[in-house]
């Protein structure tokens, strides 16, 4: 009872705003304690993101904090200043106009090439030249009649400001990746995951958008194509004879397997392990039971493709980012 009076008499001299105030103070905490603060590794070009978004989003209503965590996370640098600003701002109860720039953080991530187990090879693209020539382990593949490959702004990319643009015309528009250093590797098994953003549906025909094969017999032997057919996600091994639908019953119930999203980024990931003759497909962090075999033959690959393998149907557009290549299950994340 004296508790409860005490609080009345505290209420009526200081207003119900200040517990507002520690309230807020007290959950926007929770967030920005379970955003990564350190800056990722490689090419990553988004680092300490999440926290900068998670700590600026408090920015609108803590004021000053929020702006100055936001900068902190762009900058890839450990928000300490965007904390400490936080707990200033919720001490004093203040508000000003540096909180709107705190809301811009709201907007970052985490880099998707953050380190993690087994990260062979990450590549965000944010150091490239827009619709400049690929360096490194990149390189542009065979480009049909009217197709282009080149890193690209014009749309928003999954992280940061560049993604690579794949116009698909004629037969092949292909981004390659080879790099003897990561692929092939001697254990014979290794995952993949692409960012994928179809410019529209997917379509009845067949195509191919992500190829694994081997560098110098590029389409031959036991090449792996995933891409779409009857509108959804499907893959072949070594050719049609070994085709596989994500709706393997399609032609007997006729309904809609996988589906990539049109004008929006899919998370596309693989697992290839040729001694043990298994190959796995994620979609958005979700298995695909029917592109999951373990008695497929297959080559420990060395290359890997990313565009547009034309077969049926009208030109189209792509976009990937954020490709990435572990020995352990890389994630979406």
């Amino acid at each position: 009872m004296v508790a409860v009076m005490t609080w009345n008499r505290f209420q009526q001299a200081f207003g119900a705003s200040f517990g507002c105030i520690v309230l807020c103070a007290l959950g926007c905490g929770t967030d920005a304690a379970q955003a990564p603060a350190t800056s990722a590794g490689g090419n990553n070009g988004l680092s300490g993101a999440s926290a900068g978004g998670a700590l600026g989003s408090a920015g609108s209503a803590l004021g000053s904090a929020g702006g100055t965590s936001s900068v902190a996370g762009a900058a890839g640098i450990p928000s300490v200043a965007g904390a400490a600003g936080m707990a200033a701002a919720g001490a004093s109860g203040s508000a000003g106009s540096s909180g709107a720039a705190g809301s811009a953080g709201a907007a970052g991530s985490a880099s998707p090439c953050h380190p993690r187990p087994g990260l062979l090879a990450c590549e965000d693209f944010e150091t490239a030249t827009v619709g400049g020539p690929f360096t490194g382990a990149w390189s542009t593949g065979v480009i049909g009649d009217g197709g282009s490959v080149a890193v690209d702004d014009s749309v928003p990319a999954h992280s940061g400001s560049k993604s690579v643009h794949i116009h698909g015309a004629g037969y092949q528009a292909l981004l390659v990746y080879h790099d003897a250093a990561v692929l092939p590797q001697a254990s014979g098994k290794f995952y993949v995951r692409a960012f994928v953003r179809l410019a529209e549906p997917m379509v009845g025909g067949h195509n191919t958008f992500v190829i694994a094969d081997t560098f110098a017999a590029p389409g031959a032997g036991n090449t792996l194509r995933v891409g779409e057919q009857n509108s959804m996600l499907m893959m072949t091994v070594g050719g049609d004879a070994h085709g596989y639908l994500s709706n393997q019953n399609f032609y007997t119930d006729h309904l809609p397997g996988v589906v990539l999203k049109a004008a929006a980024y899919s998370c596309l990931e693989l697992l290839l392990d040729s001694p043990h003759t298994e190959i796995e497909v994620w979609v958005d962090g979700v298995d695909v039971p029917d592109l999951h075999v373990t008695d497929l033959a297959h080559e420990n690959y060395d290359a890997l493709r990313f565009g547009m393998e034309r077969y049926a149907g009208p030109d189209s557009d792509f976009w990937y980012d954020d490709i990435a290549i572990g020995t352990e299950r890389i994630g979406c994340d």
